[in-house]
């Protein structure tokens, strides 16, 4: 007969195994987020995309997705890694003015300091928590953000063969045990480049939307065969608009602006920062009353709220914006048959696409627009990172989706 203590001490070391092994099981799941450039939300419609019905029959496809304002390359490839709008990461627009630094930010300045970049993104949250991160490109990631960059990555060469990287995503999925990342991004930047040149409608973006969908094939035979639980989600940062080459609106023709200074946005913004002796209240009024060539003019307080562009000191305090398809040039620059940045909430082909496949997506789902902010904390939790407290994006727009 069993002794009451033996017993006892029984039923102990199997509550004592049984927390073993709970705590012995190690979350796997891991992410490959893929940026199609410039793809608008419409284009799966328009042009033959059977890799991304595909991926859409067996996942999660939203409507739509919803840049941040304004809807340009740099500050919404940020606000995905970041969670935040480009107000509160820092990162307004491609090329802006900081009045506290004195100094213009423009693209490539952030590889040689970090310190232009707020917030955290996900691939520094990965690192920071122990959870080994990898980019094959993604706007930022080569630059040390809290001093720290993925522990695998690339700096940005724009000819690296497409195949190339999808290669490579296979071998870093090979990696075994804890050197193996979890966290994984990719770029492609073809449909925006021919989306600039010769217009959303044209055969040559025709062609590179399936070029590229072709390429998203292949990445997802390369994920599926892993022995790892991966989940694809596949984005772009923003959509596509045609342009009136003809009757571009010229920045020397508003007035000369000397106590400013004064940017391009990318031919959609004209960005003015007042120096100390500004008027700003004289210089906003000349602007308003020129309107009428294609424009709309606001003061930083009066920016529509749902854009989240009214607050930190690199926000200007006169923002331009053109009304497509106007568009601002100087006059010695050119302007693109196809551009963007215009506000995504009044011009529906901003829009940007989303999709997620995989073990923690839920299966043949369609969902309703939704704004880029909250892939953040999704792929967070499907990592099974700790969500920052100070992002924007909210867990409860993507998180009933994934299982």
């Amino acid at each position: 007969m069993i002794s009451k203590n033996i017993t006892n001490s029984i039923i102990l070391l199997l509550i004592l195994f049984s927390a073993c092994t709970k705590t012995e099981k190690v979350n796997e799941n891991t992410v490959v987020i893929v940026s199609i450039d410039g793809f608008r939300y419409d284009y799966p419609i328009k042009y033959n995309t059977p890799n991304l019905d595909l991926i859409a029959k067996e996942g999660v496809k939203a409507t739509s997705m919803i840049p941040s304002y304004p809807s340009k390359t740099f500050p919404n490839h940020y606000a995905i890694a970041t969670g935040m709008y480009p107000s509160n990461n820092g990162l307004v627009h491609n090329s802006f003015y900081d009045p506290e630094r004195k100094e213009m930010y423009r693209i490539g300045i952030g590889k040689k300091d970090g310190s232009w970049f707020y917030g955290t993104p996900l691939w520094t949250l990965a690192e920071l928590q122990g959870v080994k991160a990898a980019s094959f490109y993604w706007p930022v990631s080569d630059s040390r953000v809290q001093g720290i960059t993925p522990s695998y990555y690339f700096k940005y060469n724009k000819s690296t063969p497409y195949a190339q990287r999808i290669d490579q995503i296979g071998n870093w999925l090979k990696i075994k045990g804890e050197k193996r990342p979890r966290f994984i991004t990719l770029y492609f930047s073809l449909v925006d480049t021919q989306g600039h040149r010769y217009g959303p409608d044209a055969n040559e973006t025709k062609e590179a939307v399936e070029y590229i969908d072709q390429q998203i094939g292949a990445l997802y035979k390369t994920i599926k065969a892993s022995e790892h639980p991966v989940n694809l989600i596949v984005v772009s940062d923003h959509g596509m608009e045609n342009v009136d080459v003809e009757h571009p609106i010229i920045l020397e023709g508003l007035g000369s602006f000397d106590n400013f200074t004064c940017v391009n946005g990318g031919g959609v913004q004209y960005l003015l920062y007042p120096n100390d002796e500004a008027n700003v209240q004289e210089v906003y009024a000349k602007l308003k009353a020129q309107e009428n060539k294609g424009m709309h003019v606001y003061l930083k307080e009066n920016i529509p709220a749902n854009l989240h562009y009214s607050k930190g000191k690199r926000i200007p305090a006169i923002v331009c914006e053109a009304i497509p398809p106007r568009a601002f040039k100087n006059a010695r620059g050119g302007v693109s048959k196809g551009t963007h940045g215009y506000n995504p909430y009044t011009i529906k082909n901003m829009h940007a696409i989303f999709y997620g496949v995989g073990p923690n997506f839920k299966k043949g789902v369609e969902i309703p627009s939704f704004e880029n902010v909250n892939i953040y904390p999704a792929i967070a939790k499907i990592i099974g990172l700790e969500i920052p407290n100070d992002i924007d994006g909210k867990i409860e727009v993507l998180g009933p989706y994934l299982q």
